[in-house]
């Protein structure tokens, strides 16, 4: 098992928090298709932008794992 396998495994709620984030920001923009909202653009912008950090700290984080 690679180190981000081994990170992931030791913390589930923050892997299921970062796919929940990532799937909000995505919903918030699709819904843009239906009826132009300037709240649905700013909050699928801050949820994809959550959920991108939050995969850049899990990866920081899983390089100091030793394997």
């Amino acid at each position: 098992m690679g180190k981000m396998e081994k990170w992931s495994a030791q913390h589930l709620k923050w892997h299921a928090w970062i796919h929940v984030w990532m799937g909000l920001g995505i919903a918030w923009l699709i819904s843009l298709a239906w009826h132009c909202s300037t709240i649905a653009l700013v909050l699928g912008i801050v949820f994809l932008v959550a959920g991108i950090a939050g995969h850049v700290y899990a990866y920081v984080a899983s390089r100091k794992i030793e394997v």
